[in-house]
């Protein structure tokens, strides 16, 4: 009888730090008899323990504490490098990737083990037992190395569980494998899960056939990517990062494959939707990621209050909106300005000036998005816009009763120039402004209304609260007070697959493929299928949608400053739509950034990028207050650069990773990466 101990190498400790899924209630153990975990009881302490250390970047995901998983207030995230994103924390290019590695390879050694010792029990469990859970534990094992994959390129592989014999360790040192060999190893894994699985999981939260589907899609395109666009760096004869330019294309076909495996499998959320009703269709967009029933979830990481926790709606809700920390989720102008339905000028960028540069007067600064895709109310928090019962409360400042608004007021910073405010004599003798939102001195008009002269979600003159002018509302739990909205309270489920990912992935493969020689697949036209994919995704986001398949052509991409997503950069007028949508659809749920490297464009679009944001000021002639945070009247809004001069840049480095220097101390034969 063996028994799993601690070793050199890593330790199977089956304590559940988080729960795989909201079913689980296992435990905690520190040693256990093989005897005892190959059992049915056994075993799912065996999974929720793997399970839990799954390298899902999802609300804990961060770049600030051990290697960059399971922290408790996670701000520093990759979206703050893509420009989804900013927050007042950050000012600067943050690494997310914060050294995974031993802990990576202690899932995979435990994965190992099960795979390499379940079968000696074939007496004691049934045949299809071990192969459903041989299985499962390959998932776990692909899931692993793609993560390893994707920062570092080629890694060591070992398919056994490695351990320590005497004080000779020189065993246990490998050698990296090429970046090809890690991504055709994760590929067979996924294909012996699909062979071993069926369609329904064990338990809610784990892997079956479907799910696996899914994952090899998202894993190919991965692949095919960096055969395309990147470049190879091989040392000693092995190819340690990059993957050869012949392979993209067969790449590209296993991620159409196996997307297009799960068709009608899942489907997009359409619950509440309504093709006449927008802010249905807005609700409907938001519902989809706090529904536990959407058919859209393919692979979902549960959380249980009070068991398992995060702290997202603490840290990310509007300011006046929570207990404690708030406003680190403000999306900004760049990304919402990729959206239909808002006036746009010839750049793409969000008109709010006349021609002769004086200021667009509203009645409300949300009257700028009346006509937007719904899918932007459903992701971002607009001006005055209602959540937990309370309305968002955005505004920079507040203009002095002398100031008519019939009177047209020239933009305070010229369009294009970083300068602040204060440069401008007719801004500081007419406009109020706070540095903080709370204990504000309030403007009293001559009429005797007393107006806060900032909003009470920001954004302020000293940058503290939103520093775009937005707050984000995907994934906020809109039913949750703000007298609840804590640290540690949020249970919302993270959706880590979701169908719309998938059909994403079907239309790039897709017309990867079509634009480079390979037009037709099972009898399919690969333009046509991306087109109907495309669609499909925009349909439900009240988008416009695609006129015909040439739309998605390979004529030339617009460019920077030529129109909406011009910054969005791609090979082809086609490509540059999907990677568009992607970057649409996808915001906030850490995909974007691995889009970026593997599309080798972070260091071209994010090159001492200052991102803009949204300013409204009121008028506070025959302004109304309605409520604390509401108050009614005329408005302008100055788009503008980020007032704190914040700028971005990702180098070409960031494209892998450094090896952890510990790690290359202890095991000589080891390569680091380029550039480090």
């Amino acid at each position: 009888m063996k028994t799993i101990r601690f070793n050199r190498i890593s330790t199977l400790i089956l304590v559940v730090l988080m729960s795989a899924c909201n079913t689980l209630d296992i435990a905690p153990m520190n040693v256990v008899q093989d005897d005892a975990a190959f059992t049915d009881s056994g075993m799912q302490a065996y999974m929720a323990a793997l399970y839990s250390r799954l390298p899902i970047e999802d609300f804990k995901y961060s770049a600030t504490e051990n290697d960059g998983f399971n922290t408790w207030n996670a701000i520093w995230v990759p979206m703050l490098n893509t420009g989804e994103n900013a927050n007042r924390n950050t000012g600067g290019f943050q690494n997310p990737a914060r050294e995974y590695w031993k802990n990576g390879y202690l899932v995979i050694r435990n994965a190992n083990y099960l795979i390499e010792t379940l079968p000696a029990y074939g007496g004691s469990l049934t045949e299809d037992k071990i192969k459903r859970w041989s299985a499962e534990a390959k998932f776990v094992r692909a899931y692993t190395y793609f993560a390893l994959a994707k920062r570092y390129g080629g890694v060591p592989i070992t398919t056994a569980a490695q351990s320590l014999s005497g004080a000779d360790v020189t065993g246990l040192q490998i050698p990296r494998s090429s970046e090809k060999e890690i991504v055709d190893l994760i590929l067979s894994d996924l294909d012996a899960v699909i062979a071993g699985m069926p369609e329904t999981s064990e338990q809610s939260g784990r892997v079956n056939r479907n799910i696996a589907y899914a994952f090899k899609a998202r894993v190919a395109l991965h692949a095919a990517s960096i055969a395309r666009y990147g470049s190879q760096n091989v040392v000693e004869g092995v190819m340690l990062n990059g993957i050869p330019a012949d392979q993209a294309n067969v790449y590209f076909t296993q991620a159409y494959q196996a997307a297009r495996a799960i068709e009608g499998k899942y489907s997009l959320y359409m619950k509440t939707w309504s093709a006449t009703d927008k802010i249905a269709a807005a609700d409907n967009y938001a519902a989809l990621f706090l529904d536990p029933t959407s058919p859209e979830t393919i692979f979902a990481k549960g959380y249980s209050y009070d068991q398992s926790v995060h702290s997202f709606d603490a840290i990310y809700a509007p300011p006046h909106m929570t207990t404690t920390y708030g406003d680190r989720f403000n999306p900004t102008l760049d990304y919402v300005e990729l959206f239909d339905g808002l006036p746009k000028n010839e750049k793409g960028q969000l008109k709010t000036t006349n021609d002769d540069g004086t200021y667009i007067v509203y009645d409300s600064p949300d009257e700028v998005f009346e006509n937007c895709e719904p899918r932007l109310r459903g992701t971002v928090l607009l001006p005055g816009m209602s959540i937990k019962g309370m309305n968002v409360d955005l505004r920079r400042g507040t203009l002095i009763d002398a100031v008519d608004p019939a009177t047209p007021i020239q933009k305070f910073v010229p369009e294009g120039q970083t300068a602040g405010y204060n440069a401008n004599a007719f801004y500081n003798a007419n406009v109020k402004q706070s540095g903080g939102i709370f204990n504000q001195v309030p403007y009293v008009t001559t009429g005797g209304v007393s107006i806060n002269p900032t909003g009470m979600d920001g954004p302020t003159s000293a940058n503290t609260a939103t520093v775009t002018g937005f707050h984000g509302r995907k994934w906020l739990m809109p039913a949750l007070p703000a007298a609840e909205t804590r640290l540690h309270a949020s249970s919302q489920t993270w959706i880590d697959m979701r169908y719309a990912e998938v059909l994403l992935i079907r239309a790039e493969a897709g017309l990867e493929l079509f634009q480079n020689g390979v037009t037709e697949l099972g009898g399919v036209n690969l333009q046509a299928d991306a087109f109907e994919c495309i669609n499909k995704i925009r349909a439900r986001a009240g988008a416009d949608l695609l006129a015909t398949p040439d739309d998605l052509s390979a004529a030339a991409p617009i460019g920077v400053d030529q129109g909406v997503g011009g910054y969005v950069l791609a090979p082809t007028r086609g490509l540059q739509i999907i990677r568009i949508e992607r970057r649409k659809e996808l915001a906030f749920e850490h995909k974007l950034w691995w889009d970026m490297l593997r599309w080798r464009t972070a260091d071209r679009e994010v090159n001492a990028r200052r991102w803009r944001k949204f300013n409204p000021f009121l008028f506070s002639k025959g302004a109304v207050v309605v409520a604390p945070d509401k108050v009614e009247g005329k408005w302008i809004v100055d788009c503008r650069f980020d007032e704190r001069g914040s700028t971005f840049t990702v180098t070409t480095q960031r494209y892998y990773e450094p090896i952890p220097n510990g790690e290359i101390n202890a095991n000589p034969r080891l390569k680091q990466n380029p550039q480090y």
